[in-house]
């Protein structure tokens, strides 16, 4: 009967995968799970909170317990949702949602057939987080189809840089 008083488990959120900064949480972002807080239990987010659809204020790792303080209600619309290709070999294996890259431009094939030598490879953004990777053609030695979490006044700079550029996409460590 003791134990039975003192098994006092709580139902709370916790993440699937890594979460990024400014990236919006949906279903399958989380989890619930049952755990034993003994300290300071008000500090993670009870199930009995919906959270889907809340920004992330600072990043969460997969398999993570969702502090109250790291989400937000407040969404960021500044943050625009950009698709770009990725040569296969050009990006780490391990990217998912919630990585945080940094992204460079390569010359590409057409820079090289126009001879423009002016046209270097460079560091086009920086700590950039990643909000979806389709990575279904990789086996099949295609293009990685990569969705990153771009703030809006940067969205010009990768933009302006897809018709002479090829990606490389470098994973930073959180």
């Amino acid at each position: 009967m003791i134990s039975k008083v003192s098994d006092k488990t709580v139902k709370v959120w916790a993440a699937t995968v890594e979460l990024a900064q400014g990236e919006i949480i949906n279903d399958s972002d989380v989890t619930e799970v049952r755990v034993r807080l003994l300290d300071n239990p008000e500090q993670y987010l009870s199930t009995t909170t919906p959270i889907t659809g809340t920004a992330v204020l600072r990043p969460i790792g997969a398999a993570e317990l969702i502090p109250s303080f790291a989400i937000t209600s407040d969404v960021d619309t500044k943050l625009q949702v950009v698709p770009i290709s990725i040569p296969r070999e050009w990006a780490p294996i391990e990217i998912s949602s919630g990585s945080v890259v940094d992204v460079y431009g390569i010359p590409n094939r057409n820079v090289e057939l126009q001879s423009d030598r002016s046209i270097t490879s460079r560091l086009l953004l920086s700590k950039i987080a990643i909000d979806s990777v389709d990575i279904s053609s990789r086996d099949l030695g295609g293009q990685i189809g990569v969705s990153l979490l771009v703030p809006e006044f940067q969205v010009p700079i990768l933009v302006s840089a897809v018709n002479q550029n090829d990606f490389l996409l470098v994973r930073r460590s959180n």
